[in-house]
């Protein structure tokens, strides 16, 4: 009976109680902020597995066209609204000859989605093409006017005139294929390229 006594006066199980308890809170803690960091990198995951797929779609359109053996037009109307986490975001649009961009802020953070088109891009509407080349060569490359060059001082003409252009993601794009036509001393031959313009 007597070590039952000492045994329920004795103190110093209190400080292992608090110490347990104490690091058990901790640990809760550490865990807590664990699955809450993962749910955070989680959403951001989702937000741009969305912004990839409309840079995706996007690109996808001009590929179709940049993909028809013969001139082609199609309409492109950009639209987020329905997405889940990028609802209501802003939208920047960017397309050179070597990639098309879309950027946006959320909560203060740039994300962006880059692709490569498969084809040639000159991201002006026909009439600038037509020009540029005229100013370069002295005839605009249709059929009836093929240029007298090669084909690969055209296709690097185009590229150095190939700037980065920002478009209105509110605003309709147009997706237009056109060919080139250039001559040697024997045949005239083409060059595809897809204009994107709004």
């Amino acid at each position: 009976m007597r070590a039952m006594s000492v045994f329920l006066h004795d103190e110093r199980a209190w400080v292992d109680f608090v110490l347990s308890k104490t690091a058990l809170i901790l640990a809760s803690v550490v865990v807590i902020a664990a699955v809450y960091h993962f749910a955070v990198s989680m959403e951001h995951m989702d937000r741009q597995k969305e912004l990839d797929m409309l840079s995706t779609e996007l690109l996808s359109n001009i590929d179709k066209v940049g993909s028809s053996p013969y001139e082609s037009n199609i309409t492109y109307k950009f639209n987020a609204e329905h997405l889940s986490y990028l609802q209501g975001q802003q939208f920047e649009i960017s397309i050179s000859s070597e990639y098309v961009a879309i950027d946006t802020n959320i909560d203060g953070r740039s994300m962006i989605s880059a692709r490569t088109p498969a084809f040639r891009v000159y991201p002006y509407p026909p009439s600038i093409l037509y020009n540029d080349l005229r100013s370069e060569y002295g005839t605009n490359g249709t059929i009836m006017e093929p240029i007298s060059a090669e084909h690969k001082d055209i296709i690097g003409f185009l590229a150095s005139r190939a700037n980065e252009v920002s478009f209105d993601a509110s605003e309709q794009f147009y997706i237009h294929k056109t060919f080139i036509y250039f001559a040697d001393d024997i045949n005239v031959e083409k060059i595809g390229y897809v204009l994107v313009y709004q």
